[in-house]
């Protein structure tokens, strides 16, 4: 199936959380870099970790390059030039195991990210538009040259960072097919405070769907229920548990796979596209796509 094709139709299955299949196959993601670190150390990790979702139905794989940013890079030490070769690395293992089963959407991890410090839960109201635009422009520009199918926008808490990253897009990619989905809880709001409802309107050209990831299941319907974009829905919750940007471990208190009533509610919200986030592993996808099949 074409790539177009494919986005067209739906019910379609993201992948999971990568950082919890690679940490269940013994990796300690615990550094600043998170699981960006094994682009390097252990390429071919990463490639495993992406085929399990692809053999649990995922027919979309997101890339390895979440918490990979110049400015997050330089943090540590490393430069823009091994920055760069890592957001190259990242979608050409996603395609290595990808094959001709699934698309690969870049990831493109929110400013906080880079922060390691939580704050895609929280917001960040200081950052502001050249800052942020700053912070994008150049990875994008890379990740697009790599040959991405679709350029994944993610966990994004502030509606501001929403429109820098939109419009960024419309310059290197204008015909690249993408999706933006925030870091929301309750009361329909993104962590960062703006309501969704507005949130959902900054999408725009060749935009496929709007939505939330890494957010608790529970809000989701409260969520979708506040909007009416002109797009489907993307949603990847996690599994509901709790993040601690100290030790960078998520509590253990979240189920790992979503319940076919909920899988179902989603759907009837407009949900096309439907996967999971950190807590959510290989068999939570295999459970998802035996629901959407049904």
């Amino acid at each position: 199936m074409t790539p177009d094709a494919l986005l067209g139709s739906g019910p379609i299955v993201v992948d999971g959380g990568l950082s919890t299949a690679l940490e269940s196959r013994g990796h300690d993601l615990s550094g600043r870099l998170w699981s960006a670190r094994l682009l390097h150390d252990a390429p071919s990790e990463i490639v495993a970790a992406h085929r399990s979702f692809v053999a649990a139905g995922a027919a979309i794989v997101i890339s390895a390059s979440y918490q990979v940013s110049h400015a997050g890079y330089a943090d540590v030490g490393l430069t823009a030039e091994q920055c760069d070769a890592d957001l190259e690395t990242s979608i050409r293992l996603a395609r290595e195991a990808a094959g001709d089963r699934a698309l690969v959407a870049a990831s493109v991890g929110p400013y906080g990210a880079h922060r390691a410090d939580g704050s895609e839960y929280t917001g960040y109201p200081d950052a502001g538009r050249a800052t942020l635009r700053d912070f994008h422009a150049r990875r994008l520009e890379r990740l697009v040259a790599a040959g991405p199918d679709l350029v994944a926008v993610e966990t994004l808490p502030e509606l501001l960072e929403a429109e820098v990253v939109v419009d960024l897009l419309s310059e290197v990619a204008p015909d690249l097919p993408y999706w933006v989905s925030y870091s929301a809880t309750d009361g329909g709001r993104l962590t960062g405070g703006a309501p969704f409802a507005e949130a959902v309107d900054v999408v725009r050209g060749p935009a496929v769907a709007v939505g939330v990831n890494c957010t608790a299941p529970r809000h989701l319907d409260t969520l979708l229920e506040s909007a009416t974009p002109n797009l489907p829905f993307v949603v990847y919750p996690n599994a509901g548990a709790t993040y601690d940007p100290v030790d960078k471990t998520w509590s253990d208190d979240g189920r790992g796979e979503f319940s076919a009533a909920s899988v179902q509610r989603w759907r009837d919200h407009g949900a096309r596209f439907i996967g999971g986030c950190c807590g959510i592993d290989a068999a939570g996808i295999r459970a998802l796509s035996a629901v959407l099949a049904a």
